[in-house]
């Protein structure tokens, strides 16, 4: 990995903005899986060092970055740069956590099997450069996806049970995309000798995939014997820097229980508005009943998306910025375990590539009628529209199409992450749709989105109590389908998702 940002002499001599900058850069060079997702193709032929040496590297790195942050004094700079300055140490004290002291790199053996596949995926997902030169890089990063596989397999030790049973589901999915989705990108190259590489490295990169998931299901899994919960004090640590929320998890605790009952309160008003002499589960079951089948769920959030959009320019509830549209399609196998719908955007750098996509995930094959019955009562088209809401309109795309409208910025403006703003803005979103009259005020919409807010509330209970107070996943699983009425499929996959997600509870 690349070297750190210099050290403290040259705080002394550089602006923040240099600094930051320098930061990034090398960054990008540390990482060039993440350079290529958010735009940088400098580096599209490489992969990331993800040997325990190369953590070792990136470990110091961090630490020399930090160093020369801290040693610039906020009073000497502007506002924004403050508030950058701020933000920037949060995030690498943050990061540091994650791999010092967590060691999500020693126990998720998913992490291995994402790199590799995202590695790959921004390749051919996003058109920012003529089929046969994205191919090349492909073709060269293809080649390196055994060996960072192996880097995998040499670091993961004690890992949780859930970890290796998520990571197996998900490689599966990877499988998918590598045999089918990769050749379909790269169909139209006529160049015979280009195509065989091709199908060379493409073929060593499913049999390392497939030698993985061998390795997970049958060597892994009977070690598995770590646990996932990071406990009080380091659960605190991570929300304090990653979100910058210094609030003890026992009071967050007492918040998150009190707004389930408000929000329950919510859904019982919106039920008895449909039927005063009905039960709230009762109402809940017959709106769940109302769902589209599994063939129509991208149909439907197409149609959806048209709606919500015309709502928006209809109501004046917002200024969108230019005429971009999220395409709809179905959410890529390997990110299925614990996604139910999701937005992917381009990265902030991509100047071509601006296609963004919304993702909504369909069931299993195979299943019975009433598990795929079961599955579907997740997208009743009440809760389906308020989802499309969250993740498109107004939610997660007007944020990416703001995004692109201020390339005046800073680079950790575009770049640092905080999930409560980027989720709380999509949650406040679909409050203000019903507020403002969506569906004509038909009250199951605000069942619909009464739901949606005591998942979230649910998540926010689950991933405190999973991490702070001994809940197992079984247990996870039982507070969304009895708090919030998850059908059993979604509590699993949200049960599954807060044991290596606990910045879920930023939802709320």
């Amino acid at each position: 990995m690349a070297s750190g940002v210099a050290d403290g002499a040259l705080a002394e001599t550089a602006s923040f903005k240099d600094l930051a900058s320098k930061f990034y850069a090398d960054e990008f060079r540390a990482s060039p899986i993440t350079a290529t997702r958010v735009g940088i193709h400098d580096y599209d032929a490489a992969v990331d060092d993800l040997s325990a040496a190369g953590y070792a590297a990136e470990i110091a790195r961090l630490h020399a970055a930090l160093s020369t942050f801290q040693q610039i004094d906020p009073a000497t700079l502007s506002d924004s740069d403050r508030d950058d300055h701020e933000v920037l140490i949060s995030e690498i004290e943050g990061d540091l956590l994650d791999l010092e002291t967590i060691r999500y790199w020693r126990v998720d053996p998913w992490r291995y099997g994402s790199a590799a596949t995202g590695a790959i995926y921004t390749l051919v997902h996003r058109d920012f450069a003529p089929p046969a030169e994205r191919l090349r890089s492909v073709i060269a990063r293809e080649k390196l996806i055994p060996a960072l596989l192996a880097q995998g397999r040499a670091n993961i030790e004690h890992p949780p049970k859930i970890f290796v049973e998520i990571a197996s589901r998900n490689v599966a999915g990877s499988l998918a995309f590598f045999r089918t989705g990769v050749p379909a990108e790269f169909t139209g190259i006529a160049d015979p000798a280009v195509q065989a590489e091709f199908k060379t490295v493409n073929d060593q990169a499913i049999a390392a995939l497939e030698s993985y998931r061998t390795w997970l299901d049958h060597d892994l899994l009977a070690k598995a014997d770590g646990k996932f919960a990071l406990g009080t004090e380091v659960y605190a640590r991570r929300l304090a820097l990653k979100e910058m929320v210094d609030t003890p998890p026992d009071r967050l605790l007492e918040i998150a229980r009190a707004q389930l009952a408000k929000d329950r309160a919510s859904l019982a008003t919106a039920a008895h508005k449909i039927d005063p002499n009905a039960s709230v589960e009762d109402v809940r079951k017959s709106i769940r009943s109302q769902h589209p089948t599994a063939e129509a769920l991208i149909p439907t959030a197409r149609d959806e998306l048209a709606g919500l959009r015309q709502f928006i320019v209809d109501h004046k509830l917002l200024t969108i910025p230019g005429d971009l549209l999220p395409k709809v399609e179905e959410t890529p196998g390997f990110m299925r375990a614990t996604t139910a719908a999701a937005m992917d955007w381009p990265g902030p750098f991509e100047t071509h590539a601006t296609q963004a996509f919304y993702y909504v995930t369909p069931p299993d094959a195979g299943l019975s009628p009433e598990k795929l019955d079961d599955y579907l009562r997740a997208y009743d088209y009440s809760g389906f529209q308020i989802i499309s809401a969250h993740e498109v309109w107004p939610g997660h795309f007007m944020q990416y199409l703001t995004r692109r409208a201020h390339p005046e910025w800073s680079e950790v403006r575009v770049l640092a992450h905080t999930q409560s703003t980027t989720e709380g803005w999509a949650h406040y979103t679909e409050q203000m749709v019903i507020e403002q009259g969506l569906g004509g005020g038909d009250p199951k919409l605000a069942v619909g989105q009464a739901e949606e807010a005591l998942l979230r509330d649910c998540r926010f209970i689950a991933s405190i109590e999973m991490h702070t107070r001994g809940m197992s996943v079984d247990d996870a699983a039982h507070l969304f389908m009895k708090e919030c009425g998850s059908p059993e499929a979604e509590a699993r996959r949200e049960a599954w998702r807060g044991t290596g997600d606990p910045g879920y509870l930023n939802y709320t």
